[in-house]
């Protein structure tokens, strides 16, 4: 199978218009044009507290075996929980969990309240209401720039594919329905 070659960007120089780092800000209003879904990831830590973090950095890999990623900022307060952690779930929020969504986007409310998740037979926290919820295991992590990507296989799902998805797009939140 042929690869592809990628030019690499000559960082010794400075960034020309049009290149990413000439405007990041600009650079990141582009990536937000892609519309998302919104998950929340969550763990349990040590005393069995349930904590979570939105994303919207999520994706298939694979189907087998049965292999998804997600991304991780460097910079997030809850780095070392989940950057750590060998078991969690990825949710993937209805419309009606946008609140939820939001207080697990900003730092310092990493704790998933009780009412908010039920856990499973691996002890991974579930949450309650969300259209899919995935329970996995890390299968290999990477440093990727400012974002560690973690990649799990996915140890067994629920779905509820009925209902519309709580999505993100150019910065604000969308409800994806089915046409």
């Amino acid at each position: 199978m042929p690869t592809a070659q990628l030019e690499v960007a000559d960082l010794d120089r400075a960034p020309a218009a049009g290149e990413p780092l000439a405007d990041p800000r600009a650079y990141r209003r582009a990536l937000g044009q892609f519309g998302t879904g919104v998950c929340l990831v969550a763990t349990r830590d040590a005393d069995g507290t349930a904590h979570a973090i939105t994303v919207n950095s999520f994706t298939s890999v694979s189907l087998d075996p049965p292999i998804v990623l997600w991304c991780l900022d460097n910079r997030s307060s809850q780095y070392e929980r989940f950057a750590g952690a060998d078991l969690f779930s990825i949710n993937v929020l209805a419309a009606d969990q946008q609140a939820l969504s939001e207080a697990h986007a900003r730092p310092g409310r990493p704790v998933l309240g009780a009412e908010a998740h039920e856990f499973d037979t691996r002890g991974v926290p579930l949450v309650r209401g969300a259209l899919t919820r995935m329970s996995c295991r890390v299968r290999w992590r990477e440093v990727a720039g400012d974002h560690l990507v973690i990649f799990a296989t996915v140890l067994g799902f629920d779905s509820d594919a009925e209902g519309p998805g709580l999505g993100y797009f150019a910065g604000s939140y969308t409800v994806n329905r089915k046409s």
